[in-house]
């Protein structure tokens, strides 16, 4: 090894030993106290809730992790509790405004967030499967005691939207959607039957996941085909976001709720299904 290789390797490494601890400090927060809170659902201790620190947003619940040293301990009525076990310290995130008072039942308040944003959020605190149509983006704002899942989806979509469950799955879409009313979203979904798409392609009947923040739909069901195998076309595509969580069900349940709700039809061919 020449001299010159040798100095070479030297300086790589101690560049490696300085810039690895700065890119892992990069995924640290020095200071929690700057996260902000943009919502909550609180059952005492726990729930979920929406923050956000420096452009980025995060929904939260007990157990979750913020980098790599902050633990989300609880989410309370009144604020979001962080713990950093390097120092053993606290952090209470208390939301720019009064909360309502502490009481023995379920809590949700928000800022002005778009309904499917709310939606995600009581979601994932009562550990619930929903699905929003792709126009549910109007924004509300929510500050209720309320007993339960039901009562506190009534007070999120109020006055605007509206939300059916089904089988476990809430289904959520605004009053009116291009000309025609809710009841004629929910009659599509009450009259079809997904178990047929089971019955042409038996990988459809094996369970999946999807969640989606607002990805485009074509991008979940590109995934849907390469896991099932199953050819998926759609003839006219459009980029429409998709708003859900659907957990450990079968795909082609999954497939109803996120296109069928979304005002578009699934066919079974030959070669595969076809999105029209």
């Amino acid at each position: 090894m020449n001299k010159a290789n040798f100095w070479l390797k030297i300086f790589i490494c101690c560049a490696l030993a300085v810039i690895l601890p700065v890119a892992a400090q990069a995924l640290l927060i020095a200071n929690p106290d700057e996260i902000e809170v943009d919502g909550l659902v609180s059952f005492g201790e726990d729930g979920a809730a929406w923050l956000r620190w420096q452009g980025h947003e995060m929904l939260v619940t007990s157990g979750f992790m913020i980098g790599t040293d902050l633990r989300v301990v609880a989410v309370r009525h009144d604020s979001v509790v962080l713990y950093r076990s390097e120092r053993k310290q606290y952090h209470v995130l208390l939301p720019a405004t009064n909360l309502p008072y502490k009481d023995r039942v379920d809590v949700i308040w928000t800022q002005s967030l778009p309904v499917w944003k709310i939606t995600r959020m009581v979601g994932l605190a009562y550990r619930k499967d929903y699905v929003c149509h792709y126009s549910t983006v109007s924004p509300n704002q929510v500050r209720r005691h309320v007993r339960g899942h039901e009562a506190m989806m009534d007070v999120v979509v109020s006055p605007h939207h509206r939300f059916y469950p089904r089988r476990g799955l809430f289904f959520v879409a605004p009053v009116h959607i291009q000309g025609t009313g809710w009841k004629h979203l929910m009659d599509r979904i009450q009259n079809y039957r997904s178990r047929t798409l089971g019955e042409h392609f038996a990988a459809l009947n094996a369970k999946g996941t999807i969640i989606s923040d607002g990805k485009p739909l074509d991008q979940a069901l590109q995934r849907i085909a390469f896991a099932t195998g199953v050819r998926i076309s759609w003839h006219n595509p459009v980029i429409l976001p998709l708003y859900c969580s659907l957990r450990d069900r079968p795909w082609h349940e999954i497939l109803e709720a996120m296109v069928v709700f979304n005002g578009l039809d699934i066919y079974p061919t030959a070669e595969g299904l076809e999105i029209r």
